[in-house]
């Protein structure tokens, strides 16, 4: 037989049978679409391949241009298992590619174009000729060179996915860039067999994909690999392998650590100390940097085959301005704990000692300076209430109070506190409408200070002769909504989404003061919400609307 023809199916037998078993090994990559890419280009090929063998080898002309045809129509849809699999490997969603449908559409043209063609003859025509040796010579029509080279265009396209991809990386992935140019290395007998004499007008890409998928599958796979999880982030990394070599790293990453640079397979506390020290322990790293210290995110993740890990993904995250705006956070936390001290143990403590002399002045005074004395009284008792909010306000920011939510009885503490506003402001006229529910709402110690502070906020700014304060509370499924109404002068509607203090004024706001403000913050740490309403005749509601206990365990 023929060697020249024994060279022409074995190249092509060689190519199915490398691609074939190739697929097993194909189906170990953990990236979903890159291993269906991957699988469907080599199951192409292994067809096209074996269509051309069968072209080769078959007894009868009928089944050899069948097999040619079959061979031929795997061929495109190698073109697009081609262009999947690099998409999905560069990290570019392929069911997201533009004009997808367009592109199904087209694909489907040119099968039935090339099943029709014993109709139309526009593809390939047939005879028999000996020359280089006895076989069904292919003369290839219009509508192949045409899709020869709109498969080249669109091959095209994937190589420079790849290429991009590679150049993304650390310098380490020149093997993959060569294996990747090895496919296109067949394209030139493809184009060129009809002017060489000895060769047959056929496809050769199966040779360069069955050395591509040996070579990345067999040779190179955990740098086919780590190319694609290092290349994935815009942000620096590095991929280690269980010693903690460096495999690979991006460009993001040779920027930030130079040291990178021809680094790969040196241990990573050997070239970057400051990445080595935080594997174990990942965490934020500042780093000196010409305009200032520069603060990183550093975060791990394994990387198995198999159920054996083989290295890890080191991401470096800038977290500059979030580490200034933690920093500036502590930096106001600390404040407000000074404050607090400084409310608690000056303030308070100066405050009763005034409020203990002024008592002591009682017995001394005459009828006419009795009115001024309670009057200092009054005041002292009104400063020492402020500080006891301020108090409050602060621990609620500061952490010190505010704890997760927590099963708390409503009835309980609005009650505690209307018979502590009866007592403390004696003028004023409070009633309730209807029953408090006996029922446990999502709150925790603080909840007496929300109550404590509109109810006193409602005596004292009220401008009415007699203050008149009703309080009532409907439940329903999920929550509870206790409404605190005054006889006021009300609210302005400009002002009801301020009155707070939230918004960019805080506590600069045209409210109340710092005790509203302190009723806010309190409701949603509780997973309530507060807002004021007018009253029907005159003055203002506050309504509280917070979450009932028995509601949450039903959502959870």
């Amino acid at each position: 037989m023929d060697l020249l023809f024994l060279g022409h199916v074995g190249v092509f037998v060689v190519s199915a049978l490398a691609c074939l078993l190739s697929i097993p090994r194909a189906r170990r990559i953990e990236h979903p679409g890159t291993r269906k890419g991957l699988v469907a280009l080599l199951l192409s090929v292994t067809v096209w391949s074996l269509g051309y063998v069968g072209y080769l080898l078959a007894p009868t002309d009928p089944v050899r241009i069948a097999s040619y045809t079959i061979g031929f129509i795997f061929a495109f849809g190698a073109v697009a298992a081609w262009v999947y699999f690099c998409a999905a490997y560069t990290g570019r969603p392929p069911r997201q590619t533009p004009y997808l449908r367009l592109m199904i559409g087209v694909f489907l043209l040119f099968v039935v174009l090339k099943l029709t063609n014993p109709v139309h003859n526009l593809f390939f025509t047939t005879e028999w000729t000996t020359d280089p040796f006895p076989h069904l010579a292919i003369q290839h029509g219009v509508l192949y060179w045409f899709t020869l080279g709109l498969s080249y265009v669109v091959i095209g396209v994937g190589f420079f996915m790849l290429i991009e991809r590679f150049d993304h990386t650390g310098t380490d992935s020149r093997p993959l860039v060569v294996l990747a140019a090895i496919t296109a290395v067949p394209a030139g007998a493809t184009v060129f067999g009809e002017q060489i004499p000895w060769l047959l007008p056929l496809m050769y890409e199966p040779m360069g994909v069955a050395v591509f998928a040996v070579g990345t599958l067999f040779v190179y796979i955990n740098r086919f690999e780590t190319v694609q999880l290092t290349g994935d982030s815009d942000e620096p990394a590095v991929f280690l392998d269980p010693d903690d070599r460096v495999r690979d790293y991006n460009q993001a990453a040779a920027a930030l650590f130079p040291a990178l640079e021809d680094s790969i397979g040196n241990r990573v506390e050997e070239i970057v100390p400051v990445i080595a020290s935080r594997l174990d322990d990942p965490g934020v790293l500042e780093i000196d940097a010409s305009e200032g210290s520069r603060y990183y995110q550093i975060s791990t993740t394994p990387f198995t085959t198999g159920g054996v890990t083989t290295g890890q993904l080191v991401t470096i995250n800038d977290v500059t301005e979030r580490e200034a705006y933690r920093q500036q956070l502590e930096e106001k936390t600390e404040q407000l704990e000074a404050l607090n001290r400084v409310v608690r143990h000056d303030i308070r403590n100066d405050m009763a000692v005034i409020r203990g002399w002024a008592e002591t002045l009682t017995p001394h005074v005459d009828s006419e300076g009795q009115d001024a004395l309670d009057r200092v009284l009054r005041k002292s008792d009104h400063v020492i209430e402020v500080t006891e909010t301020v108090r409050e306000f602060v621990e609620s920011l500061s952490g010190d109070s505010a704890i997760e939510p927590r099963p708390t009885s409503l009835r309980r503490h609005l009650e505690t506190e209307l018979e502590a506003v009866r007592e403390s402001f004696a003028e004023a006229e409070f009633r309730v409408d209807g029953e408090i529910p006996a029922v446990d709402v999502l709150a925790n110690e603080m909840l007496p200070s929300v109550f404590r502070n509109l109810l006193e906020n409602a005596v004292r700014h009220n401008d009415s002769e007699t203050p008149e304060i009703t309080v009532d509370a409907v439940e329903t499924d999920d929550v509870v909504r206790i409404r605190i109404a005054d006889n006021g002068p009300g609210i302005p509607d400009e002002q009801k989404g301020r009155v707070f203090g939230k918004g960019e004024k805080g506590l600069d706001s045209p409210g109340s003061g710092i005790g509203l403000y302190l009723v806010y913050t309190l409701t949603d740490q509780f997973g309530g919400d507060v807002w004021v309403e007018d009253n029907d005749q005159r003055g203002a509601v506050f309504v509280v609307e917070l979450l009932k206990a028995d509601a949450e365990g039903d959502r959870s």
